[in-house]
């Protein structure tokens, strides 16, 4: 089980160049390399739930849960977006290499991720990461921070990285998977 605190964008379209750009050049944090692309198989919702995710990737199955939507940040008047808290677990049974998501009850996600990150402590680490995604023949890209701190190391490192971001990133674009997924497929 592993508990973060969280903040995320979304928005519609191809990654804009000078987000790309500042990402890789000028971001704060540890840069973790280049893109990393797979395939994530989302369970699809039955309604709308911005507080549970279940999702099939790299032969094991996680679940997420939201615990709290704790507070909004507003971030230089750059960013503004509600914090939450979130508990993940992870199976990984050897049954789940045969198990197949590609039915109706699965959506694929195609993900290309780079991150950067900051190492707080022993046990509080923040990871940055710019994804460009693609739903249902649809592009959209996220950006997010996940901290295994407290809420003041996610605040610190938020208004770290928001000050020479590029990009504006409002309340009406924060979002978790869940809830985006949903006003994807509805």
């Amino acid at each position: 089980m592993l508990k973060t605190l969280e903040m995320r964008w979304f928005k519609w379209g191809e990654i804009p160049l000078s987000l790309r750009q500042w990402f890789e050049r000028d971001c704060a944090g540890t840069w973790l390399g280049t893109a990393q692309t797979r395939t994530d198989w989302y369970l699809r919702p039955i309604a709308p739930c911005n507080y549970l995710n279940l999702k099939f990737r790299e032969g094991r199955l996680e679940m997420k849960w939201r615990q709290q939507a704790l507070v909004k940040f507003s971030l230089h008047q750059q960013w503004e977006g509600v914090a939450e808290k979130w508990i993940k677990w992870l199976c990984e049974e050897e049954s789940l290499k045969e198990f197949s998501p590609e039915d109706q009850v699965w959506v694929a996600v195609e993900k290309s991720r780079q991150q950067r990150q900051f190492i707080l402590s022993l046990d509080s680490v923040c990871n940055i990461e710019l994804t460009a995604l693609r739903v249902q023949d649809q592009k959209w890209w996220t950006l997010g921070l996940e901290c295994t701190g407290d809420l003041e190391s996610l605040h610190t490192i938020a208004l770290q990285v928001s000050e020479n971001c590029p990009e504006t990133l409002t309340d009406a674009e924060a979002a978790a998977y869940p809830h985006w997924l949903w006003q994807q497929l509805f």
